[in-house]
């Protein structure tokens, strides 16, 4: 472990290494302190093991601060991703609503190009460590960790890349949101007479509709999973970034079926089976108007540890979009999720931690 550096990239999960390739690739000397035993470990259980790396069809308004993401980002958003793989050696493979993914389908193939990358641009990747301070030193600054050998870092700028550690965040004097998992499946409460537990591991392609106060706030149409405490699946995993405790999920099992000709296939067929899975037809006591309006009231984030996204972080006033640099705070850098941008499934949350980290990465290369 080197004493010194250039620049001190903290967490070594995707934005981490994206920036941690461009500083190293601009010739600064760089050191990633990465709490897991291993860097990029969080990549591997990306988009269910396959890593959704980016999208096709990236859009601002698929993003919480859709303003700030656009500033940061620019015009060849989803090109710069694409040529930064490219020049990682990783063949992409485009699936449905332009979701992008590794040629092999392997999360593992992305998390191997990316530290090989590192490695020869000459940066040391430096994993179960623990940050435990950052603080302004001498002309630069001064990184304290735990773990492996804890130690003391001096770099000329570093680089937060962390989903989590507000309290880190904090001590710099910055504002910051509270962290909370999102893109994640909800636990709901079923009306009198539907049985999640018969519903358990059923797939259905619905419109889901949440619903506060009866007024409509949030839709999605997809693939939702019923679960013993709730749903699941895309179409909730994005409900879940506006859903509350209290709030009502409505299902359409038709998936917007004409109300007229689902009443005519209904009649024809004696019940639901010709529209749904005859398993959840007999769940929903064969109702075509339970189908058509199943209706779900949230209790709160499920499984949360196994959420795709950690929401919150640094608000994005304090940073310049042209460098992701702390405007009162030079030579500090922010990036990915240690920045308070969250998008939609699909591939936007990596596209913005790839192309954040590598803007990042760039600027702390430059500090004089």
């Amino acid at each position: 472990m080197p004493g010194r550096c250039d620049v001190c990239v903290v967490g070594g999960g995707a934005a981490g290494l994206a920036a941690a390739i461009a500083a190293a690739e601009a010739g600064a000397s760089v050191v990633v302190l990465e709490r897991a035993p291993e860097c990029g470990r969080t990549i591997l259980a990306t988009g269910n093991g396959r890593c959704n790396l980016s999208n096709a069809r990236l859009a601002w308004g698929r993003y919480n601060d859709p303003g700030f993401v656009e500033a940061v980002c620019g015009e060849r958003f989803g090109a710069d991703v694409l040529d930064f793989f490219e020049g990682c050696g990783l063949a992409v493979a485009e699936e449905g609503d332009g979701r992008l993914y590794p040629l092999s389908r392997q999360a593992s193939s992305v998390r191997e190009v990316l530290l090989a990358r590192a490695e020869r641009a000459g940066a040391v990747l430096a994993p179960a460590r623990e940050v435990t301070g950052v603080e302004r030193g001498g002309d630069g600054w001064r990184v304290t960790y735990g773990g492996v050998g804890s130690g003391t870092v001096a770099a000329r700028s570093v680089v937060l890349s962390v989903g989590g550690g507000e309290g880190l965040l904090r001590s710099l004097g910055l504002a910051c949101t509270p962290f909370e998992p999102v893109l994640c499946s909800l636990a709901c409460e079923a009306p009198a007479g539907v049985s999640l537990d018969e519903l358990d591991g059923r797939r259905a392609h619905a419109t889901a509709r949440l619903l506060r106060d009866g007024a409509e706030v949030a839709r999605e149409t997809g693939e939702v999973l019923f679960r013993p405490y709730g749903i699941s699946g895309i179409a909730v995993f994005d409900l879940s970034r506006s859903a509350r405790p209290g709030d009502v999920v409505s299902l359409d099992l038709t998936c917007g079926l004409e109300a007229e000709r689902a009443s005519r296939l209904f009649a024809r067929a004696g019940g639901c089976a010709g529209l749904l899975d005859p398993v959840v037809a007999r769940a929903l006591g064969d109702s075509l108007e339970t189908a058509r309006d199943l209706r779900l009231v949230v209790l709160g984030p499920a499984e949360p540890e196994r959420a795709q996204v950690t929401r919150g972080g640094l608000l994005t006033g304090q940073f310049d979009p042209a460098t992701l640099g702390a405007r009162d705070l030079p030579g500090l850098f922010a990036c990915g999720e240690a920045l308070d941008v969250d998008g939609a499934c699909g591939g936007f949350n990596l596209a913005w931690a790839w192309k954040s980290g590598l803007v990042a990465g760039s600027a702390a290369a430059s500090t004089p």
